[in-house]
């Protein structure tokens, strides 16, 4: 078994770097591709049932939520298909909230895309996503998953720091956005 420093050290090696890059393009993409969909009014309405989630179970529901999400994407071959498609219903959501708002869904893209939130929580998908190809491959070649088990937990638990980092960004930003707005 690994050192837990060789672990964490191994998500970043060389070789990796490229897959964590490319599953932060497919994930920002499959979102892209969802925001071209035709929106779907009960969609708007689940998303919307999540943010009262969110005012009555505290912010630790967008942790948890996230969290969620980031466990299914570590399963192989299944978190392959589950990061495609929670990110491209994600970019649907946002097709439906736009449409509700009559705004161009696209714009509402590029915007959650800047937030600092939005690219941590990326980069936590990206980073389990990339481990997740890595187990796949190396469960097809029958060798060195024993290897992998340290690395997959590493992964698991800088992905699961970076979004609790997440939901503190986007609640500070969330209060400093409400806090800029004069009450109606």
């Amino acid at each position: 078994m690994q050192s837990i420093t060789s672990s964490f050290g191994r998500i970043f090696a060389k070789g990796r770097r490229p897959l964590i890059v490319l599953s932060f393009v497919v994930i920002v993409g499959a979102i892209l591709a969802g925001t071209f969909s035709p929106p779907d009014p009960s969609l708007a309405q689940e998303v919307q049932g999540l943010a009262q989630d969110v005012q009555e179970g505290g912010y630790m529901a967008i942790f948890f939520n996230n969290a969620m999400v980031t466990v299914t994407f570590l399963v192989p071959l299944l978190g392959l298909g589950s990061a495609l498609m929670s990110s491209f219903t994600t970019g649907a959501a946002l097709s439906a909230l736009a449409q509700q708002a009559g705004t161009n869904p696209q714009m509402l893209f590029l915007l959650m895309v800047v937030m600092p939130h939005s690219l941590i929580e990326f980069s936590a998908y990206s980073l389990v996503l990339s481990e997740n190809i890595v187990v796949m491959q190396k469960l097809l070649s029958r060798k060195g998953i024993n290897d992998e088990v340290g690395t997959l937990f590493a992964s698991l638990v800088l992905a699961l720091a970076l979004l609790l980092v997440a939901m503190v960004v986007e609640v500070l930003t969330s209060q400093l956005l409400t806090s800029m707005v004069p009450p109606v």
